[in-house]
């Protein structure tokens, strides 16, 4: 999660027309705001502009401060994050100059938002540590802003390496929001949604918080198992929304839910919403993903070499995401397919490689695969890292079964469990078929998978072990890497 809330933009509530006369700083201003309000962004900006030229040592601070910060609010909208981040800062250099100012509550409210929107702007250009500090700033300026918390929380998270301190955060911003006789800055419209999301940051922070002590927040005396504090968050995330599909997964996920046998459509469509604009950059860039790359390689080798690889009729790239893998395989592929659950995932594709895939599709790939509407059957099907949302296989390879013409070629990867896992369970459950691990993915034994293939006239071509090809915290990951034809009935 890049970013617990949207972008919002403080503006006061005066509609003013372009007709009007303009004759202060406070015109300038609601001109600005009412052109922002409708998204004409050039236009607010050049009012607001016009009204900061004419800032000086009689301006008033809290409009000087409002000019300021919804500038920034307008470049940042048109995506001009360094403008924003420059004129956020100037609004905090401001109020400084101006502490003893008569109106000071007013115009510190201004200030502490301004570097809110200044922490987001970081943020979005990466300067995470920058964007904690800025975090951490607003909320001490005004100490009911909780989605300066939230936010905090996020960064320390997801790109910081401080789940612990992320922990704490959290707390305090759900306080903020449920306390008796507080009024947070910016109240949610929709409070419950957004108490459950802090609780599922919890509990998410809480699994991978490592080498740490666990305690109930409300009684930090009395010390609990990490899995007791994670799955009592999930609860809560689940009693406050009870659609909150994440928190669901992950509570299976720590309670060894033997019935889940599939991430939901929901969860995993969810997911990679939150998660498209900065997914490739996550997964390959801060996670060290190389699967797509690997998958290719291992596919080249099952043919004896690149140069003996067939060409492919009619090839699907399944949970094709933003295309890495799908990129991997245009050279082989006649017609490409990329589907995906998530339409945010499948507009980032097209956006990022315009001419990669011949067509694209929202849904489900299992219902696609086996169904009747396709063009003809599938020569090819590749899927990296996106299998990994199914803990039974057997739908999964049914339906391929169904759509791969006789002597078509499946290609994916997987995940395995840590070595250690591996050991624990072969000695206590040796029949072990896969498990559900704390990232939220499932991770198979691969005679499971074997078992599976061979029960859907699937071959086994080449089979390699795939470990290190991504990162879970300080761990790298194992995996495998499966070719596999469909054999005709008269090969059995």
């Amino acid at each position: 999660m890049t970013t617990l809330l949207a972008l919002l933009f403080y503006a006061y509530p005066h509609a003013a027309t372009e007709t009007d006369e303009i004759q202060s700083q406070e015109n300038l201003l609601e001109l600005g705001d009412t052109a922002l309000i409708s998204g004409n962004l050039d236009t607010a900006i050049r009012y607001y502009q016009q009204g900061i030229d004419g800032i000086d040592n009689d301006s008033s601070i809290v409009t000087s401060l409002s000019l300021y910060t919804n500038i920034g609010t307008a470049h940042s909208s048109k995506g001009n994050e360094e403008q924003a981040e420059n004129m956020y800062k100037k609004a905090i250099l401001l109020h400084s100059q101006h502490s003893d100012d008569k109106v000071q509550k007013e115009a510190s409210d201004l200030a502490a938002q301004a570097t809110f929107f200044l922490g987001m702007s970081q943020q979005e250009l990466g300067n995470y540590e920058e964007a904690a500090n800025s975090y951490s700033r607003a909320n001490q300026m005004d100490p009911y802003h909780w989605s300066s918390l939230a936010n905090l929380g996020s960064v320390l998270q997801d790109h910081l390496n401080q789940p612990a301190e992320a922990i704490l955060v959290y707390y305090k911003a759900y306080e903020i929001l449920t306390q008796r006789g507080v009024i947070p800055t910016d109240p949610p419209e929709y409070p419950k949604h957004v108490l459950s999301q802090l609780q599922l940051r919890i509990g998410l922070a809480v699994r991978y918080a490592k080498n740490q002590k666990c305690v109930m927040y409300n009684d930090p005396e009395k010390e609990v198992s990490c899995s007791e504090m994670a799955a009592s968050a999930f609860n809560t995330a689940i009693a406050l929304d009870p659609n909150n599909e994440e928190a669901k997964h992950m509570l299976a996920s720590i309670t060894a839910d033997a019935t889940m046998s599939r991430a939901s459509n929901t969860y995993v469509t969810d997911l990679f919403e939150r998660y498209a604009e900065n997914f490739e950059h996550s997964l390959v860039e801060e996670l060290g993903y190389d699967g797509y790359e690997r998958l290719r390689r291992a596919f080249d080798r099952a043919f004896g070499g690149a140069d003996k690889v067939p060409t492919f009729e009619y090839v699907i790239d399944g949970g094709c995401g933003t295309g890495l893998a799908g990129e991997q395989f245009r050279n082989v592929s006649d017609y490409l397919v990329g589907i995906d659950l998530s339409p945010s995932i499948i507009e980032k594709a097209e956006k990022s490689r315009p001419n990669l895939y011949n067509e694209t599709k929202v849904g489900d790939f299992v219902e696609i695969f086996g169904g009747n509407n396709l063009k003809h059957p599938i020569s090819l099907i590749i899927a990296a890292d996106s299998f990994i949302y199914f803990g039974d296989l057997s739908p999964l390879f049914q339906s391929m079964k169904q759509g791969l013409a006789d002597g078509g070629i499946v290609t994916f990867t997987l995940e395995n469990v840590a070595e250690d896992d591996e050991k624990v369970l072969n000695e206590v459950n040796p029949t072990w078929r896969w498990k559900l691990t704390p990232s939220g993915r499932f991770a198979h034994r691969r005679e499971y998978v074997a078992s599976v293939a061979k029960e859907n006239m699937l071959h086994i071509l080449l089979y390699e072990p795939m470990d290190g090809f991504r990162k879970e915290g300080a761990s790298e990951v194992r995996g495998h890497i499966f070719v596999m034809v469909k054999q005709a009935n008269n090969e059995l």
